[in-house]
């Protein structure tokens, strides 16, 4: 009987435990209808499994969830809120889609997976999306896919994939897709094939490439004939070449096939060096610059009018084809010269140093490298398969002023392993997966001037990371997964250009940060899922104070949704932040006056200290300094009216009144126990101190 009672009691608690709870009749969410639609929002409700919720049952819904913890879905999920045809699942550290978890969701048109740290998309990922329409997924860690991933998604017209980590998209991919508008924009793709891929998606009408590192050789030749006829009234992303060197920043669009695809007899003019400073003011033919385009206009995907993605380095680039590039001032190299075995060497620019390209050539180590070039003024290295970078990788390479590890699988350089290479101006470690920056990872680089550090994972950046750079000027940080950036992250150096696009920031601080770029031109700091709150205000103050063109692009906020997609720059403070208006109203002199807090206060640390104009400053120092004069020169006249008076006094009198001082001076001295030989000067000055207040 005890055993019967001890079952009856297991099965009836797990009954209970089995309950689902519908989330609106028990108000666990807020459920409004909008627009005539049921909004079901659990935004931010900290829930890490939905298993024993359930939406209701009676009519559709949107179902708002994101900002939770649910970091891994699992199968059935969702299988309590059948009725949703549309799911938000943004900011919830999503990390892990097991195949199923979606299953009862057929009713779903549109899934938005965006802003967490999705790596991967298996084969299953996304059964039971029947219906799915629209499919969110930017700001991810998205590095793989599997080809068949979408291919039961038999209506899938938008697909946003931009800012992951994606460097090639399988073959067949869309394959009975029918997408419409595809935006690939921030991640690493060098390479667009048309068999397998654009093939398959026809019926483009919106397709956004820009920001990321297209190499454009003559496998791009295909993709530059399908971007010329596409429709015309379709929407195109700008594809902006970064490899070879000698066409980086040209537009896809305006670049002959030939030079995408010169002849194997051709001069091989794939290292392009830029000039030195000293090389500069050499007399020769004038560096011919590289080629620039202006900021495009694109609609958004999924709906409204926006402003689209600028070119990530417009303007920016230090990198510009030399005489060399013309063939002027360039020989083959001599036979002393050492170069070798795998790379390509010729003597470039005016003082014909030595160019060894071993872009592309599998090399899996720098040591690998012999005979070892040490008379090199440039060495490429890019697109290889090197891991790490060692402390001796680059000792003896004295004479070397461009350097481009870029494009490897570089994880760890370890530290030091710069601090020869005091002539080294231009570094590029782009391309890679680096996930840390220190200062001592660039030790002994105090003449570089061009840092490319863009496309890697780096997620922490310590304080003083970039002080041993002291003449750094271009610095490209974008495209990594940067959260926030140390006080004194940019401490010892003057930054002229800086691109941070594309990284993770809600807002930036200006105290320690953003005030060490007094020197700064050009800014970039689009595609950031900016907060426009209270925290925002200092960013957006500094933004306001500098000149219009410094900030390359739009700030645009992802959070709060009323300012989603606006420009904070365009949105008044009082409107972001009410609470510190609402304080302030009372003691303010007039809407329009400049306010100025006490950032004493706890609640108001955000803002920035209020300024004084000189103009103001000094007038008002001086009309004390008058004042002050006139108040001492009474205060001596009254003074030396009243020692005359006193002088007229009887003489015993004052004489006693004396003496009775010193007494008692005297007699405090002698009951403190502190005898010693200096007994009588500070009975001294206790008795001249009491004259002269007498």
């Amino acid at each position: 009987m005890l055993l019967w009672a001890l079952l009856l009691k297991a099965a009836l608690c797990a009954a209970v435990g089995n309950v689902t709870r519908d989330v609106c009749k028990e108000r666990v969410c807020s459920c409004s209808a909008l627009e005539g639609d049921l909004h079901v929002d659990c935004e931010k409700r900290g829930f890490a499994s939905l298993q024993h919720l359930a939406g209701p049952s009676s009519q559709f819904y949107h179902l708002l969830l994101h900002g939770n913890s649910l970091s891994r879905l699992f199968p059935n999920e969702f299988a309590n809120f059948y009725n949703a045809v549309s799911l938000h699942l943004e900011n919830n550290g999503l990390h892990d889609i097991v195949p199923g978890a979606f299953l009862g969701l057929q009713l779903v048109k549109r899934l938005h997976i965006n802003n967490n740290k999705i790596r991967s998309f298996k084969k299953s990922t996304f059964l039971g999306l029947d219906d799915l329409e629209y499919l969110q997924a930017d700001f991810n860690l998205l590095r793989d896919i599997d080809p068949s991933v979408f291919r039961d998604l038999s209506k899938l017209e938008v697909l946003i994939l931009n800012d992951n980590l994606i460097s090639a998209l399988p073959t067949n991919i869309f394959q009975h897709v029918p997408i419409t508008h595809l935006d690939l924009r921030g991640n690493r793709i060098k390479t667009l094939p048309y068999e397998g891929i654009l093939e398959q998606i026809s019926g483009v009408v919106e397709v956004l490439l820009e920001d990321n590192p297209w190499d454009c050789n003559c496998d791009l030749v295909s993709l530059k004939d399908w971007l010329e006829n596409i429709p015309q009234n379709a929407l195109i992303g700008g594809v902006i070449c970064e490899a070879p060197t000698r066409l980086q920043g040209n537009d896809l669009n305006e670049t002959a096939e030939t030079d995408l695809c010169p002849s194997k007899e051709g001069a091989d003019s794939s290292l392009v060096a830029p000039p030195t400073q000293d090389e500069a003011s050499d007399p020769g033919p004038p560096p011919t610059a590289s080629k620039t385009s202006g900021v495009t206009e694109s609609q958004s995907v999924g709906g409204g009018h926006n402003k689209g993605r600028p070119k990530a380095r417009e303007n920016w680039q230090l990198k510009t084809p030399t005489a060399a590039a013309t063939g002027a001032g360039e020989r083959e190299t001599p036979p002393n010269a050492t170069c070798p075995r795998p790379c390509a060497c010729k003597l470039i620019g005016a003082r014909q140093g030595l160019g060894v390209n071993c872009e592309g050539k599998k090399i899996e180590s720098v040591a690998n490298l012999k005979p070892k070039p040490l008379s090199a003024h440039e060495l490429n290295l890019r697109d290889n398969n090197i891991h790490t970078v060692k402390k001796n990788h680059f000792r003896g390479y004295s004479s070397l002023n461009l350097l481009d590890l870029g494009g490897n699988n570089i994880k760890c350089i370890e530290n030091g392993t710069f601090q020869n290479l005091s002539e080294l101006r231009w570094l590029y470690v782009d391309k890679n997966y680096l996930d840390t920056l220190t200062a001592d990872m660039f030790a002994g680089l105090q003449n570089l001037e061009y840092l490319s550090l863009e496309y890697n994972d780096i997620q922490l950046i310590t304080a003083g990371t970039f002080s041993p750079t002291a003449n750094l000027r271009v610095l490209f940080l974008n495209n990594n997964l940067l959260k926030s950036l140390p006080v004194d992250a940019f401490a010892g150096v003057s930054l002229s250009k800086i691109s941070l696009h594309n990284n993770y920031f809600t807002h930036l601080p200006v105290a320690g940060v953003l005030d060490q770029l007094g020197s700064v031109i050009q800014i970039d700091l689009h595609g950031n899922p900016w907060d426009c709150s209270c925290d925002i205000v200092p960013l957006k103050q500094w933004a306001d104070k500098l000149a219009s063109d410094v900030i390359v692009s739009d700030l645009k906020c992802e959070s709060p949704e009323e300012f989603w997609k606006r420009d904070f720059r365009h949105i008044q403070n009082d409107l972001m932040c009410p609470r510190l208006y609402e304080r302030l109203e009372p003691t303010a002199p007039s809407k329009n006056s400049t306010f100025a807090v006490d950032t004493g206060t706890r609640s108001n640390s955000y803002l920035e200290p209020s300024r004084v104009s000189i103009s103001v400053l000094v007038p008002g120092l001086l009309l004390v300094f008058v004042t002050s004069a006139f108040t001492v020169v009474g205060m001596l006249v009254f003074i030396l009216r009243n020692r005359k008076r006193s002088k007229r006094r009887d003489g015993n009198s004052s004489a006693s009144e004396i003496n009775s001082l010193q007494t008692v001076c005297d007699s405090s001295y002698w009951h403190s126990g502190a005898y010693h030989a200096d007994g009588a000067h500070r009975g001294y000055d206790c008795g001249a101190h009491a004259l002269s207040d007498k």
